[in-house]
């Protein structure tokens, strides 16, 4: 998950301070997002990090959402802190519930600004 390519959605590229990020641009009526499929094989629990940032997006905030091979899921809500500056985050998905494969998704609620995403990684609970 932490490769560029894979990732599909509403999402575009840019670069940062010579590194390319993903950028999500909100919507004001629809909810904008990305998605990957990761290997969860063998892994009771694992664990999202990632960083944001954005200076200028007001809305309804993010959600992560972990979606099993029966289309059955699990999300959190979060609000976004628009100050410029890289906010590192990390979600404990502890719903793999046997399933090879999950989809996580980056949902970006209704709102207004753009706001930027690198060092998408997963890995197991240890």
């Amino acid at each position: 998950m932490n490769a560029s390519t894979g990732w599909k959605g509403d999402k575009s590229y840019d670069e940062i301070e010579e590194n390319k990020v993903l950028r999500l641009k909100a919507s004001p009526n629809k909810v904008m997002s990305f998605f990957q499929d990761a290997n969860t094989r063998n892994m009771p629990d694992v664990v999202l990090k990632f960083r944001y940032m954005t200076a200028d997006y007001k809305g309804r905030g993010l959600q992560l959402r972990g979606q099993r091979l029966n289309g059955a899921g699990t999300f959190k809500n979060m609000d976004l802190i628009a100050d410029g500056q890289w906010h590192e985050q990390t979600w404990l998905f502890s719903e793999v519930r046997g399933n090879p494969k999950i989809t996580f998704f980056f949902n970006l609620k209704e709102g207004e600004g753009t706001v930027y995403f690198d060092d998408v990684s997963l890995e197991a609970k240890e």
